[in-house]
């Protein structure tokens, strides 16, 4: 599951309810600025593991959602490192780099090649595909 799907799902059903719902009140319900829900929503920036449980708990996530997001989030940072020019095909240099934990890196791992989102090409080359 994307947190931000699930975030633009659950704003779109709150504005159902009342056309006058804003995003800056549904930003204010979650704890966040508004400024950053918006970047969350449009993919710019990630959230962190204790905003994104903290967010996941205030729309309603079941524990095993907030695990799929928590793994989500992490392929995500993971994909951004792995797209710059610096990037080293190393789990204890992404996660010293991104702050995911050891294991949470190679769970997140295991789903992007499992999902071809990354091609590990050889030891030392890894490719993404969007």
């Amino acid at each position: 599951m994307e947190i931000r799907d699930r975030l633009r799902a659950e704003f779109a059903r709150r504005v159902e309810r009342n056309p006058r719902y804003s995003q800056r009140a549904f930003a204010r319900s979650l704890s966040l600025h508004h400024t950053t829900l918006t970047r969350v929503l449009d993919g710019s920036r990630g959230l962190s593991p204790s905003m994104l449980n903290r967010v996941c708990a205030r729309i309603g996530c079941s524990p095993a959602e907030g695990r799929a997001a928590r793994l989500a989030e992490d392929a995500r940072r993971i994909l951004n490192l792995a797209s710059a020019h610096d990037f080293r095909p190393d789990c204890r240099w992404i996660a010293m780099k991104s702050g995911v934990d050891l294991d949470d890196v190679n769970r997140a791992l295991h789903l992007l090649i499992h999902e071809r989102r990354l091609v590990m090409t050889s030891p030392t080359k890894w490719t993404v595909n969007l």
